[in-house]
């Protein structure tokens, strides 16, 4: 029995079920159904489900005869197990819940951890993200004791690849690959090797997936396991993004043989992709009859997989969809992909964490594509705005949750202080091993804030847009999107809206990067003269060359007030004020005209509980460490502003801004800032005692009315799929601020305090923000050396 567990393990599980037939002879009893629960895990192994399951509870059965209570646990484990893996998830967590009361009442702490695990796995596969992660960590609390199984490293891979968390799913694929080689597990090699192909497909790395794939499948049939095989088949034809006949032929090939193993996940997986390439051969041959036939495919598609997952049975709606429109049922047509966006809008609220909140909106990047193409194709404007609304900065339309342990994620933010503090001094030693901390404490936090659950569900809907309409009063509107690698826009003036396309988007990123380019290089003072006169040159033509691409062919439909402008991708970048079509005017941006929407309402109810009495609390004002005049900044706006609250020096720590922040009208942040591009979520402002982060701000029970942050490269975001944002900014906006000023570039220290000097003075006149900060830049004057520039870097976020 042992030898023959070895070997299964090893990848050889027909030698192993001859070992099994070897021992039969010798067993009676209690043994024998031992013996007879081995042979299930091999049959398990070996793809021959319906086998396996019913030797699993023809043993169970047995033990609970004989009372034995250990084996009872371990056969429960087994078939709790393999009906995750057939898609009965009630009956999974069920028996995997009898095995973790067995193994608590017998102390068994390894098998305890491992069920708990299991139980996280059942959660992955039925979408629930933060509740597989919390029984993983449960388990992993063990597993840190010893060694973290393979197979748990690859279970926790696919649960990342759920959420998009590329870069650590991939972590967590090859660890899990080299943790199988190591303790030479053939079994679990190959699947790491398909879970390692799964992600690096997931990442546009075709070359890794394909070759992955090939391996795994190669092993699979090795070891005569042929679901996984047709597995490891599937995923290496979605790497080949082929789409003749014969990828076609191969792709129905690989479904049935998904659907023959009684393995519905993936079998439903795999139709859909075979439907979808027979139904766009059909489309582009002109071929009614296939289509037709591909209706019925995806209508079954559709009836089977109910109460699957949410990506799968959004990417059903939306074949549907194009078939619908290929049909000549353009209605229709929405209305499927209306459905698939309500099913991922669901998804989208059960998660807490912002992150995954932010990640889970390119699950609908398809539908959002469809729903926009239709809208142009039919050029009416209205239905652009509200297709380019529906799938925009979802996120921010959530309400904010807390993370499940808000003293555990307060006392990690504090470490994560102190050990960066201590990293940054001058001469500090021993900086590799703080930063090796720093590092391990990020991912705790990161982990920690994942297990959040979201409560609210999705609002589905953009903008109203005839309150938008009235808000708007004699603002114009801009909102930017992509669609076909192509920039559109559509403006809304005076209760009328208008499309029209602008250019290739590459055009536009590619003048926006030199543009920045040249801009840092003179804010930042590199260089010689001639450099930073060549750099004015450039940074001259791109300016005008944008202006010329966004607004020339727009100018005529801008109103004479201010603007809110919706920018994609790298534009929320952009340094606004420098655009000619911009300069002067107040200006806004937004993440979507919903959330300019959200803030302007937040916005009007601030100022008129600021005009009724009693007044609330005092403007609050900081000063961080280490930036030249932040305290002279600081004293010259506290003399205008009195009565204030104002840190400075080493009053100025995490813990007495937040709670000096919570509720503010306003708020002015002079500090050393920080835009981390490899994980936005610790972006920061620099105090007295470290970093105060986009994870400290989401711990605020009342966000600030208005906060100005005079700090460098505060003011940018990362943006994912459907313009879901992460950043200071973005989370002050997600919170519940209503106007944010902040910089897209560095900052010349100096020109800095001069700018927010008038644009405080500016706003106790009553000025709103946009107005203010147009004001004070064009009493900076214009031009583009590094006082100019400095100024022109402050965007309005939010309201105005």
């Amino acid at each position: 029995m042992s030898l023959a567990l070895v070997l299964a393990e090893a990848g050889h599980p027909r030698r192993a079920l001859r070992e099994i037939d070897i021992a039969a002879p010798a067993l009676r009893g209690l043994p024998a159904a031992r013996l007879q629960m081995q042979r299930a895990l091999i049959l398990d192994r070996l793809s021959r489900f319906a086998e396996a399951m019913a030797g699993y509870t023809e043993a169970l059965a047995a033990f609970r005869r004989g009372d034995d209570q250990l084996w009872q646990a371990r056969a429960l484990t087994n078939r709790g197990v393999l009906h995750a893996y057939r898609g009965s998830l009630r009956q999974a967590e069920a028996d995997l819940r009898g095995a973790e009361q067995g193994y608590a009442t017998l102390g068994q702490e390894l098998a305890l951890a491992q069920v708990r695990h299991n139980l996280g796995f059942v959660l992955s596969r039925a979408g629930d993200i933060p509740g597989a992660l919390r029984w993983y960590d449960l388990a992993d609390e063990y597993f840190a004791r010893t060694t973290r199984p393979a197979i748990a490293l690859m279970d926790r891979g696919e649960l990342l690849l759920r959420a998009r968390l590329l870069p650590e799913a991939r972590a967590a694929a090859e660890a899990a690959l080299d943790a199988a080689r190591a303790s030479r597990m053939g079994l679990f090699e190959a699947q790491a090797r398909l879970m390692l192909a799964e992600v690096a497909l997931a990442e546009d790395d075709r070359v890794t997936a394909t070759g992955q794939s090939r391996a795994a499948h190669r092993a699979f049939i090795r070891q005569d396991r042929p679901a996984w095989a047709a597995l490891a088949r599937y995923v290496g034809l979605r790497a080949a993004a082929c789409d003749g006949p014969a990828h076609l032929r191969q792709a129905r090939s690989v479904a049935r043989a998904l659907a023959a193993s009684h393995w519905p996940g993936p079998a439903l997986d795999a139709r859909l992709y075979a439907a979808g390439l027979a139904l766009d051969r059909a489309l582009r041959g002109g071929r009614q009859a296939e289509v037709a036939a591909v209706a019925a495919e995806l209508s079954a598609i559709r009836a089977a997989g109910r109460g699957g997952p949410a990506q799968l049975r959004a990417r059903a709606w939306h074949a549907e969809a194009l078939r619908r429109d290929a049909t000549g049922d353009p209605a229709g047509a929405r209305r499927a992909l209306a459905a698939g966006m309500a099913v991922l809008d669901r998804y989208q609220a059960a998660l807490g964490a912002t992150e995954l909140r932010v990640l889970a909106g390119g699950h609908a990047l398809d539908l959002a594509s469809t729903g926009l193409r239709l809208a142009v194709r039919d050029d009416r404007a209205r239905a652009v705005l509200r297709w380019s609304e529906r799938w925009r900065a979802a996120a921010l339309r959530l309400p904010p949750t807390r993370p499940p342990d808000e003293a555990g994620l307060a006392a990690d933010l504090a470490e994560l202080r102190r050990v960066v503090d201590e990293a940054s001094q001058p001469g500090a030693t021993r900086v590799t091993t703080l930063l090796r901390r720093q590092r391990a404490i990020e991912e705790r936090i990161r982990s920690r804030s994942w297990r959040a659950i979201g409560t609210e569900p999705g609002t589905g809907t953009g903008a109203p847009l005839d309150r938008l309409v009235t808000a708007l009063a004699d603002r114009t509107l801009v909102e930017l999107f992509e669609l076909d690698r192509t920039l559109y826009a559509v403006v809304a003036c005076g209760g009328r809206f208008r499309s029209r396309a602008l250019a290739p988007l590459s055009v536009v990123t590619d003048e926006l990067r030199a543009l920045r380019f040249a801009l840092r290089r003179i804010l930042l003072g590199h260089g010689a003269a001639e450099s930073r006169a060549a750099a004015a040159a450039a940074a001259e033509y791109a300016v005008r060359r944008l202006d010329d691409v966004i607004f020339g062919g727009l100018r005529s439909w801008l109103g004479g007030g201010g603007l809110v402008l919706v920018p994609v991708g790298a534009l929320h970048a952009m340094p606004w004020a420098l655009l000619p079509t911009c300069a002067g005017r107040p200006v806004t941006v937004a993440p979507s005209a919903s959330a300019w929407l959200t803030a302007y309402s937040r916005d009007r109810t601030a100022r008129a509980a600021a005009a009724a009495p009693p007044r609330g609390p005092h403007p609050v004002l900081v000063a961080g460490p280490g930036l030249r005049h932040a305290d002279a900044e600081v004293r010259r706006l506290a003399e205008a502003l009195a009565p204030v609250e104002a840190l400075t020096g080493a009053d100025a720590t995490a813990e007495a801004v937040l709670k000096a922040l919570d509720g503010a009208p306003l708020a002015h942040l002079a500090a050393h800032g920080e835009f981390r591009t490899d994980n936005p979520m610790f972006s920061h402002v620099r105090l007295a005692d470290g970093p105060l982060t986009v994870y400290d701000l989401e711990r605020l029970a009342h966000a600030p009315g208005t906060v100005v942050l005079s700090a460098c490269d505060v003011g940018l975001s990362a943006v994912h799929p459907g313009e879901e944002l992460m950043g200071l900014t973005a989370a002050l906006l997600h919170l519940g601020t209503a106007n944010v000023l902040a910089s897209v570039l560095p900052a010349e220290d100096l020109a800095a305090q001069e700018l927010m000097v008038d644009v405080h003075r500016r706003l106790a006149a009553g000025d709103p923000p946009a107005v203010a900060l147009a004001g004070a830049q064009a009493q900076i004057g214009g031009g583009l050396d590094a006082r100019a520039a400095t100024a022109a870097a402050f965007v309005c976020f939010g309201a105005g």
